[in-house]
């Protein structure tokens, strides 16, 4: 199982040695390419919009490439920048908590939308509005592990040497989450019946 330290340790830049990679840097190179879709949704599901995901996700694959020949191939390349997009997301959290929050006024919040949405429109905003709720009520480490698994980036194995704990808790974790989930939704299915 490879440390969160020797993650950071890999992502940083300007490292005096380099390792040549396991499997070649081309593995790294295509897991890179592979990889924003899964990192973005991983960022989203951990409590941030989707422009913030986005912009983590980039900047986390901007670290992978700048360090992909520091990479040393003891774990999956995908488990690596996945660790390496966790320590963006955590390092955009200690920020975010340093400043005061803004919201600046944008044209497109004092133009107001004359023509009601659709039905089912309203219903989809009104359960994802719910779902970010139910998701923010986890304790964060379960947060954590179910975003890494339902990212459909990584597998139980690979949450657990991101998170740096066994396999099986890595599974509770996720368990416990879902769980928690429907039980926080239920109202939601009982209307879908």
């Amino acid at each position: 199982m490879t440390s969160n330290k020797a993650h950071r340790g890999s992502e940083q830049v300007g490292q005096a040695h380099e390792t040549p990679v396991a499997g070649g840097e081309d593995s790294v190179r295509r897991a890179i390419a592979q990889a924003f879709v899964p990192v973005r949704r991983f960022c989203f599901l951990q409590g941030g919009s989707w422009h913030e995901a986005e912009d983590i996700a980039q900047e986390a694959l901007l670290r992978a490439w700048k360090g992909r020949a520091r990479f040393d191939g003891r774990a999956d390349p995908k488990t690596w920048i996945f660790a390496i997009a966790r320590n963006c997301w955590r390092d955009r959290l200690r920020r975010k908590r340093r400043r005061p929050r803004e919201h600046p006024m944008t044209e497109a919040m004092e133009l107001t939308d004359t023509q009601p949405p659709p039905h089912a429109g309203l219903a989809r905003e009104e359960l994802g509005r719910a779902v970010r709720r139910a998701l923010l009520t986890l304790p964060a480490e379960q947060r954590e592990a179910l975003a890494l698994r339902e990212s459909r980036g990584l597998k139980f194995r690979q949450v657990a040497e991101v998170l740096g704990v066994p396999v099986a808790t890595a599974k509770s974790r996720v368990r416990y989450a879902l769980l928690k989930l429907a039980d926080e939704l239920q109202g939601f299915r009982q209307e879908a019946r």
